[in-house]
């Protein structure tokens, strides 16, 4: 039973006069009334947390009080009228009633056990048998309306001035109607039944019932019902009491219940309870989520938990702290079953009693793990677009300087200097050159960044990279590339930056020139037979140069490092750390006049290998839609696309695709995928049209294209709408493994 709902249930009994109390179903107390305390002598330690027997006794308890709490939990009200003695208010005539409480699931978690002192009622009855008189005056100064009913005929005889209130009518009225004309129409017969029941019966009876007033508003109202006789007359005595505010009480703890109960189910955030002696209560869903742990395993535990890896006693001085009224959010790292740390935002607050002190220790703790990579992600960010301004301020001046003095070496040149002279100026000039290229690999290698990634088909773009590397040198290449090579998901620009670096470290190493040897194949395991996480595509790239002794290959990726004249020692750093921040890794084999072999692995497309094991659909069924701007792109994206088997239809801004699409629809020939520019000068865009598309048809596939890279709808193509993204300029190979990525 949630320890909130049993807070705020004692708050609302607290000043009723009634006993109250809520049992649950070990026979142990969770909540009494501050009557039920006084009556006992005790305080709320005393009887709360323990059981009926410690209070009562066993013989009592045995005896007389679990029958009735059993048949309660077995789901039946259960009402007894009996004499009780209490150490402080004495002898006392008590009405009990068990209402049997039931939790969200319908299922009975208590009893919830009402105990009303009726001794007045009892000596009144008592009195009515002994004196007329003296019932007279009890009677009508009874606090609560009385009515006495004929059993034969079911007509009212008497009413107390307290019946002429709560009934609206003046006691001649009352007196002569039916009893069930007190009660609204429609349940006239139902308490004609009632009726009948005390009568055959011949026992007293509670209920909470309806009446209604002369001006016929109704009122909620609890019944005793009990048969007596006075003058060899026999009647039925209706005591009434007015529990409007008690069932709007009820209510409206009822919907506060409920209402705090959901709230906290549905919170994405944790949320925790520990009660006033510090121990763990309870926690909603996303806490244990959150943990790992179960309820099981944290309830009534004291700090420190097992997921708060704090000190005890700074945890017991952040309880202190709480509890003497400090306020604010906490950072700490909390620990998950698994043993992983995570950090957290702890808001705490306290829930207090009357009397001021601490009932319960709450707090809600929000995950804040993704909101730290955020901000590492963004220093980092920042650290490297300042560097990166920086290297481009530096290359730019740089470059300034180094075009003047190549220009002057240059004109020197021309002018015909001496031999010796122009030798020197021969080698000022290379190394002028050799300068410029060492500002362009540091600025490559200083932006750093995530790479911005493609599908990307190695087999159509490899030999393009290599060969253009090598042109003009006395190297070759050779080319051995498997078929169906699986496309990688990368940067085209950094992973072609990256290959080339390394075919131009194999070129200077063969020092009269030779052949590179370059193969690209897919695997699933390295060169030592290890596997790899999934699906790889392998570039090898093999030349008979130099090799490398095993220290030289122990520093080969070191930033700076090179054993080769006039070379800047960035080439292999930076393809590195390229590779690496596609998720793939380098291997080199080499030995000392052997050459070398550097085996470079790319994790494939994951998404391709799914799609492609899947039954593939006839081409001709298929239909694409293609929006740009610039006819010569519509043109040539169009003649791929079409040479694959798929019908494609070509327009040039945005409205003209929504109206196109539309069109498809309505004439039972759908698109299935739309390529749309992200830009579209003077008419509407990829962006836009997009959300008009998903709709007309929500599961829509929508493709954007662009040249802008750094737009987010680019870089964060989903958050827009877009399935999948094609960066311009693209080549034949790059749109066909696009719609292969999105229609198999």
């Amino acid at each position: 039973m949630p320890q909130e709902f049993l807070n705020l249930y004692e708050h609302f009994i607290s000043p009723s006069p009634d006993h109250i109390s809520i049992v649950d179903r070990g026979y142990k107390y969770l909540v009494v009334s501050e009557a039920y305390l006084k009556a006992h002598g005790r305080k709320k330690d005393e009887i709360v947390g323990h059981s009926v027997p410690e209070l009562f006794g066993e013989e009592v308890f045995r005896g007389f009080v679990k029958g009735y709490l059993d048949r309660c939990f077995a789901g039946e009200v259960v009402n007894y009228r009996a004499w009780f003695d209490f150490k402080v208010t004495g002898r006392m005539f008590m009405n009990v009633t068990y209402y049997p409480y039931l939790d969200s699931s319908g299922a009975i978690n208590g009893a919830v056990v009402i105990s009303r002192d009726i001794t007045d009622y009892k000596i009144s009855e008592e009195m009515l048998r002994e004196s007329e008189e003296k019932y007279r005056h009890l009677f009508e100064n009874l606090n609560d309306a009385a009515l006495l009913a004929d059993v034969e005929t079911g007509l009212l005889v008497e009413t107390n001035r307290q019946g002429e209130t709560l009934l609206g009518r003046p006691r001649h009225e009352i007196i002569g109607m039916h009893q069930s004309r007190i009660h609204p129409p429609e349940l006239a017969q139902e308490y004609r039944e009632k009726f009948a029941a005390h009568t055959a019966k011949g026992r007293a009876a509670d209920y909470d019932g309806l009446v209604v007033k002369k001006d016929g508003t109704i009122v909620d109202v609890h019944i005793s019902a009990a048969p007596l006789t006075i003058g060899g007359m026999r009647l039925i005595l209706g005591i009434f009491r007015d529990i409007t505010e008690r069932k709007r009480y009820e209510a409206a703890l009822l919907e506060s219940k409920r209402f705090t109960e959901s709230l906290i189910r549905s919170m994405h955030d944790g949320f925790s309870i520990f009660d006033g002696g510090r121990r763990f209560v309870d926690a909603n869903p996303a806490f244990f989520r959150m943990t790992g742990f179960a309820r099981e395993e944290l309830q009534r535990r004291l700090p420190p938990m097992p997921y708060w890896p704090e000190d005890a006693g700074r945890i017991e001085d952040i309880f202190d702290e709480i509890g003497s009224g400090a306020i604010g959010d906490r950072e700490f790292m909390f620990r998950k079953k698994d043993g992983a740390e995570f950090p957290v935002i702890v808001s705490p607050f306290v829930l207090r009693g009357a009397d001021g002190k601490v009932i319960n220790y709450c707090a809600t703790v929000k995950d804040i793990t993704y909101r730290k990579d955020i901000e590492r992600e963004q220093l980092r960010s920042q650290k490297l677009e300042s560097l990166g301004l920086l290297a481009g301020g530096i290359a730019h001046n740089f470059n300034n300087l180094l075009t003047g003095i190549m220009g002057n070496i240059s004109l020197a040149l021309l002018f015909g200097p001496d031999e010796k002279t122009a030798k020197r100026l021969v080698e000022a000039e290379k190394a002028c050159n050799h300068a410029r290229d060492l500002i362009k690999q540091f600025i490559t290698f200083s932006k750093g960044g995530a790479p911005v990634k493609n599908p990307v088909i190695l087999e159509s773009v490899a030999p393009e990279w290599c060969s253009f590397v090598t042109s003009g040198s006395r190297s070759r290449c050779d080319f051995r590339i498997d078929q169906d090579i699986l496309p990688i998901d990368a940067d085209e620009g950094l992973i072609s930056q990256a290959i080339q670096n390394i075919v131009v470290n194999a070129d200077q190493a063969m020092i009269d020139g030779g052949v590179i040897r370059v193969s690209v194949f897919n695997t699933s395991v390295d060169s030592q037979g290890r596997p790899l996480d999934g699906p790889h595509v392998c570039v090898r790239i093999e030349d008979s140069g130099i090799g490398m002794s095993e220290a030289e290959l122990e520093r080969i990726f070191d930033p700076y490092y090179t054993t080769k004249k006039d070379s800047s020692g960035l080439g292999l750093a930076s393809a590195y750390s390229i590779i690496r921040g596609h998720g793939g890794l380098i291997e080199v084999k080499s030995r000392p006049g052997q050459g070398s072999a550097f085996s470079v692995y790319l994790p494939a497309y994951k998404a391709f290998e799914e799609e492609r094991s899947r039954k593939r659909p006839c081409p001709g069924t298929r239909r694409v839609l293609v929006m740009d701007d610039e006819e010569m792109i519509r043109e040539a994206a169009g003649e791929i696309i079409s040479h694959l088997g798929y019908e494609v239809e070509a327009v040039e801004d945005g409205e003209k695709a929504i109206e196109a699409f539309r069109a498809s629809i309505k004439a039972g020939k759908p698109f299935d995928l739309v390529i749309m520019d992200l830009t579209i000068p003077a008419g509407m865009g990829g962006k836009e049209a997009v959300r008009h598309i998903l709709e007309i048809d929500p599961a829509a596939k929508v493709a954007v294209s662009s040249g802008y890279s750094n737009d987010p709808a680019m870089s964060e193509f989903r958050k827009f709408g877009f399935s999948g993204v094609i960066a311009k300029p693209y080549r034949a190979g790059d749109i066909i493994a696009l719609v292969e990525k999105l229609l198999g």
